[in-house]
């Protein structure tokens, strides 16, 4: 084989290889997208999860909550402090528990003023979740609108 031809071998697999190296950069920064997309979901589905707003009551829990009521408090004035609290995710799976019986209605009351405590704490880490998820989609945008070479700031 004559120089000229090795050369030419040479520059033909410089330029392959350029070709490559630049092929898989394109795929990299299309992979961090989608990475970064994907970690926000995953943040999303958390911050909504922890926040409680998975955590719905039915119909027929609450009427199942208000059957317990009755009767494990067969005075009026407990009844009526406590059924409307029935629709309270809290009061139902207090209700259901074997420690409801022993309790008194005020007691039930004053635990429920601590569940709130709970859920506002739980929501505020839900919406932190959210709000990082909301960061790691824009992320995830400005990657894409890079990789197509638009000035996105």
């Amino acid at each position: 084989m004559s120089n000229k031809t090795r050369q030419i071998k040479r520059q033909a697999e410089q330029q392959s290889a350029k070709k490559n190296t630049t092929a898989t950069a394109a795929e990299q920064k299309r992979g961090s997208a989608v990475l970064v997309g994907i970690v926000g979901a995953c943040l999303l589905a958390g911050g909504l999860y922890i926040g409680g707003w998975f955590n719905l009551v039915t119909p027929a829990q609450i009427q199942q909550c208000e059957t317990e009521v009755r009767q494990i408090y067969p005075q009026l004035a407990d009844q009526q402090a406590l059924l409307p609290k029935c629709n309270n995710r809290h009061m139902i799976e207090g209700m259901s528990s074997p420690a409801s019986q022993k309790l008194s209605a005020k007691q039930v009351l004053d635990s429920l003023d601590v569940g709130k405590t709970v859920d506002l704490v739980s929501m505020f880490i839900g919406g932190a979740l959210i709000g990082a998820a909301i960061a790691a989609f824009a992320a995830s945008y400005r990657i894409f609108q890079r990789k197509r070479g638009k000035s996105v700031d």
